[in-house]
């Protein structure tokens, strides 16, 4: 690919910030740079929309986060806090398919955590 058809093909204007970047995502909204879409992959909540406590990153017409069901998002996408919440229930079951429950709030604090994605690096 030559430089001018990447520019052509990847380098938009992004939909959330407004710098001109590599495009990450295509959005409802719009073009979304990798600074937004990692931005986006963060947050999570209930949705104002469907009420479901989930990963939110799509965004209604006032700019509230809801989640790609909402926003016509198509692309799925999995929650690193599901993924963390799966991966200590593996690696710290007592044999029972439970963790042990002098583990549990360990697990609790790290799934509320900020960045679970850190976590399971």
């Amino acid at each position: 690919m030559t430089p001018e058809e990447y520019e052509r093909w990847m380098i938009r204007d992004c939909a959330r910030c407004g710098r001109r970047a590599s495009k990450s995502a295509e959005w409802s909204d719009g073009p979304i740079c990798r600074t937004c879409y990692d931005r986006a992959m963060r947050v999570r909540g209930c949705c104002p929309g469907c009420r479901v406590d989930r990963l939110l990153p799509g965004r209604d017409t006032a700019g509230t986060p809801i989640c790609r069901g909402c926003a016509g998002i198509t692309r799925d996408f999995f929650c690193d806090r599901c993924t963390l919440a799966d991966t200590l229930a593996c690696f710290l079951d007592d044999g029972t398919g439970h963790v042990a429950a002098s583990l549990q709030p360990l697990v609790t604090s790290l799934l509320e955590m900020d960045r679970p994605k850190s976590r399971l690096i």
